[in-house]
């Protein structure tokens, strides 16, 4: 029997997993409710002679984006290869983004699972389905885009018009109506604030004050510099408001006169340029981390009451009162900077080749091992291509030879078709592993640049200028961690600590 040839049971059922989304109210009003999905889906399937395994109902979730739990299941499923389909009722129950639905068809076509829709007639069995497919995909991601920017056009007109867009309310003010209306005690808060800020200069000598006469923020916590910063330079408090990068003449009363909101604002541009013209004592900036917590270390300065300016390091979790506090939250810049140079000049020395040169060679010789794995991966797959390809012909052949009924001619072209669905899949595979194997391949450390680096910087160490440090840092080494009683580097072509 030709059935027996082909390989068809035709006794099988297909197996399907039914997906069902409502994200709103108003979509069950409109006829698009579970209950409507679920019997319709059943209904087709009856009628089509499926096999239901799963039905997968998600509530209130939004189809822009994959973090649903009922999706997540229905992948595990085509995953595990436990079904033949997925039916929806529409397209945008699955999914709203096209780079999403992208990513859902390669496991579909990888795992030979079909995808059905009822309403736009989609079945990715055939190859117009499969094209129609993606451009009503596209058409919905357009039109969701779409809606996206008529909502931010609103927004835009209305900070041009000077109104309140929302969000979190600004301290000093409360929301009636979407409008900005002077909170009685916020407002006397904010003005002291601003007042105190231009007596001392100083956001912590405010946030001091603040918390000791009582105040606090709205949620009932203790105020901290970056609050106040952050209230200090609004320009929400002269009237105005900022919307995407721009500021728009408002129509709420302003809490502070223009003369005391500027005046605040020449304070901080005044320390703003002190800290550029510093900027370059910070030589371990962006480089240097905590050894006792893991977070950066960032440069700073405490100008004392002679005069004396103190530079230092200091962990970035000090500056945020919910983290644990750190041991080692404070440490000297001079002492840090001549600690980390005293190690970089260390790791160029014979002691610390050797250890490098052995941990990069076991590095190298493990990744060469996961090469050889994939390139026999590879090797296997490309057998399997051609084995297939050969199948192919052969059934190619057949029809040019042989003389077959017109249901016999069917059916032999069904199996073609199964064939060069199977040459694209093991193309693939190959395509995807060749790309893994460029991946590993890069991973390969060489480390007689580094070493060349290592010389250089031991050489002229003492005659570079602070900014050719800081290049030097930059492109050689990723992380410096430092503690009390030493110091660890790690360079960017060596994955180890040294």
């Amino acid at each position: 029997m030709i059935q027996d040839l082909l390989g068809i049971n035709t006794q099988e059922k297909i197996t399907v997993d039914l997906y069902i989304r409502v994200s709103t109210d108003r979509q069950a009003k409109e006829g698009d409710s579970l209950e409507e999905q679920e019997s319709e889906l059943k209904k087709f399937c009856e009628y089509r002679g499926f096999k239901i395994h799963k039905v997968f109902i998600e509530r209130g979730k939004s189809g822009g984006n994959t973090n649903r739990p009922e999706y997540q299941k229905l992948v595990k499923d085509i995953e595990a290869g436990k079904i033949n389909a997925v039916v929806v009722k529409k397209l945008d129950r699955l999914s709203r983004s096209l780079m999403d639905f992208e990513q859902l068809m390669i496991k579909l076509q990888e795992q030979d699972v079909g995808f059905i829709s009822l309403r736009e007639n989609f079945d990715t069995t055939t190859a117009m389905g499969k094209a129609m497919l993606r451009v009503a995909l596209v058409f919905a991601q357009l039109e969701r885009e779409q809606t996206a920017e008529r909502i931010k056009d609103v927004f835009a007109w209305r900070a041009e018009q000077g109104l309140y867009n929302g969000g979190t309310r600004p301290f000093g003010y409360d929301s009636v109506s979407s409008e900005l209306i002077p909170h009685k005690q916020e407002k006397k808060i904010l003005q002291f604030m601003f007042e105190s800020f231009i007596k001392t200069k100083s956001t912590t000598i405010v946030a001091n004050e603040c918390n000791s006469m009582g105040f606090r923020n709205r949620n009932g916590a203790l105020w901290d510099k970056r609050q106040l910063h952050k209230i200090l330079n609004h320009p929400v408090y002269l009237g105005k408001i900022r919307w995407n990068g721009q500021v728009f003449t408002g129509v709420h009363q302003p809490l502070v006169s223009e003369a005391i909101f500027n005046q605040a604002q020449e304070i901080f541009s005044e320390r703003k340029i002190y800290r550029e013209n510093k900027i370059v004592l910070g030589l371990l900036k962006g480089v240097l981390f905590c050894a006792e917590c893991g977070h950066p270390m960032t440069p700073n300065y405490t100008k004392k009451r002679n005069g004396n300016i103190y530079r230092y390091y200091r962990c970035v979790s000090t500056l945020n009162p919910k983290e644990k506090l750190c041991p080692n939250k404070y440490f000297n810049m001079e002492h840090a900077n001549d600690m980390v140079m005293e190690k970089l000049l260390k790791c160029a020395t014979e002691h610390h080749f050797q250890l490098m040169t052995e941990h990069v060679n076991q590095k190298n010789e493990f990744i060469h091992r996961q090469l050889q794995a994939i390139q026999a991966e590879i090797e296997g797959l490309e057998g399997l291509l051609e084995a297939v390809k050969s199948k192919k012909e052969k059934y190619l052949d057949s029809l040019i030879s042989n003389q077959f009924v017109a249901k016999e001619r069917e059916m032999i072209n069904a199996k073609i078709d199964e064939f060069t669905i199977h040459e694209k899949q093991f193309k693939g595979s190959v395509m995807k592993q060749q790309f893994e194997y460029t991946q590993k391949e890069e991973q390969l450390t060489n480390l007689e640049t580094l070493k060349k680096e290592l010389v250089f910087f031991k050489i002229n160490a003492k005659s570079l200028e602070t900014n050719e440090l800081k290049k030097w840092l930059s492109a050689n080494v990723e992380k410096v961690t430092i503690s009390v009683e030493s110091v660890m580097v790690k360079f960017r072509s060596v994955d180890l600590l040294v």
